[in-house]
């Protein structure tokens, strides 16, 4: 903290653009929301969303190449900088397919844009956090937005039950987490990240291991991680599909930036030695389980957003893959991953959400025969269920060849190993998705369509999928400058 440069106002407004975009571009809304008449047609809303989220990601695009602090708990460097375009580019997409869905479902649209931009707000601030309280004030203002819209519907029940869930795991879970945080403060007397760093020591690693795991906790809730995943299959399956690939999505882009910064800057592996070693260690636990168990209970669902719940938790698992490689290039493969990730589950829910605007449904069974009704729609969705599983020429190959290859040069060759058995065993319930779609017979040949915001959406996620999977390099050069940042 000593030593930092002196902002002036105009400066300190500047690097804070993008946060104060978004919140401008939300309140925004919310106000002419209110003023408009309650029954008018606000084919607006997602239009003023769409155009916060870009001027957002120009003024982030623009900081590029600083490195400094910002009121003390804030950090605007490249690894912040990339982590609020992926989330903004991630948001994008989120907003284009939930234009149909929220017409059809809610009257309460401008709460729902107004809560996605702040959401956005709050991913912004977890990238560059610093100071742990500024992360938990971050955290709790992601996880309050996402409780409520999880809950949006309010006429369904499964849409308030999921809700209910969530929200009284999270404040567990939350908790617990701010318990582990005060140790830190407790030993340390300060909640910067790089002062913790400095001033813990070998003597006091019986209290900092309680105090790891318990902050642990609060990440592997936040990334859906087990055992802390339990909320994930309720709230996907009972919140509105827009909430649901929100859900799949941001809160885990957020978490990793969290788990990245406050363990490579507060408790560095060449830093702690044995410290270091020991959330190395306890993450590479975590990880073999989420992903082996993900897995695994995803072979017997029926449900597709169940599904892709626990999918997505096991996705959590090949991503902590690069976090315990606790490199340059682990950092590079995480952020690589995210992106890919994010672009891939985006389109599958896409298409899900396409498919329940006009039958209604979620089960898999009822996809049967999709190819004939939407051959579009089919293409994508196996397109993306293939990147999912880390098909050559996808960007899910791409990501996890990164992953497995940073594990490989840490000497983890063994958590790469199970890294690539579960690959295998993914393809096995992705497999049931693609049969249903192309050797099932339908029990109707009715087309189906898609609104032109859906299709845009679609358009850009299987071209993300491509664009990443064939021409990485293309990221690769900023991706490392994001990772140097700590140290490699």
């Amino acid at each position: 903290m000593f030593g930092e440069p002196t902002l002036t106002l105009g400066q300190t407004i500047g690097l804070l653009s993008p946060e104060l975009l978004l919140l401008l571009a939300g309140l925004i809304i919310l106000g002419l929301d209110a003023i408009s008449p309650h029954k008018e047609e606000k084919a607006w809303l997602p239009r003023v969303t769409l155009a916060g989220l870009a001027a957002a990601l120009v003024a982030a695009i623009m900081l590029w190449g600083y490195n400094t602090r910002v009121l003390a708990v804030l950090s605007c460097d490249p690894f912040a900088l990339v982590i609020k375009m992926v989330a903004l580019v991630a948001m994008g997409i989120v907003v284009l397919v939930s234009d149909v869905y929220i017409r059809a479902h809610s009257r309460y649209q401008g709460e729902f844009y107004a809560l996605l931009l702040f959401s956005t707000l709050a991913i912004c601030l977890l990238g560059g956090a610093t100071n742990l309280i500024m992360v938990y004030l971050a955290f709790e203002f992601l996880s309050i937005t996402s409780y409520i819209l999880t809950g949006y519907l309010r006429e369904d029940k499964r849409s308030t039950e999921a809700a209910i869930k969530y929200f009284l795991y999270g404040a567990a879970v939350s908790s617990i987490m701010l318990y582990g945080m005060s140790w830190f403060y407790g030993l340390t007397g300060t909640t910067d990240l790089a002062s913790i760093a400095s001033a813990l020591t070998e003597t006091w690693r019986p209290v900092i291991l309680p105090s790891l795991v318990f902050v642990a906790a609060g990440f592997a809730f936040k990334i859906g991680a087990v055992p802390f995943h339990q909320w994930a299959p309720d709230a996907y399956e009972g919140a509105p599909t827009p909430v649901t690939a929100f859900l799949s999505v941001c809160p885990k882009i957020a978490g990793f930036a969290v788990i990245l910064r406050v363990l490579m800057t507060a408790l560095p592996p060449s830093g702690l030695g044995i410290l270091g070693g020991d959330w190395r260690a306890l993450l590479m636990a975590i990880s073999a389980i989420t992903m082996t168990f993900g897995n695994l209970v995803a072979m017997w669902q029926t449900n597709i957003k169940r599904m892709l719940a626990y999918s997505s938790i096991a996705q959590a698992g090949y991503i902590l893959v690069g976090v315990v490689s606790a490199s340059e290039r682990g950092v590079t493969a995480v952020l690589l991953y995210l992106l890919a990730y994010a672009v891939t589950n985006l389109g599958a829910f896409a298409v899900v959400i396409a498919f329940s605007n006009q039958i209604g449904s979620d089960e898999i069974e009822d996809y049967a025969g999709l190819h004939k009704r939407a051959p579009g729609l089919a293409l994508i969705l196996i397109i993306c269920l293939l990147s999912l599983a880390g098909i050559p020429l996808t960007a899910g190959f791409i990501g996890k060849l990164w992953l497995f290859s940073a594990a490989y040069e840490a000497g983890l060759l063994w958590l790469a190993a199970i890294g690539v058995i579960n690959s295998v065993i993914s393809v096995s319930y992705y497999w049931k998705i693609i049969r249903a779609i192309y050797l099932l017979p339908a029990e109707t040949e009715e087309r189906l369509s898609t609104s032109p915001a859906l299709s845009v959406a679609l358009g850009l996620a299987v071209t993300g999928v491509f664009a990443v999977g064939i021409f990485p390099g293309l990221l690769l050069d900023l991706l490392r400058t994001a990772a140097q940042v700590f140290g490699g």
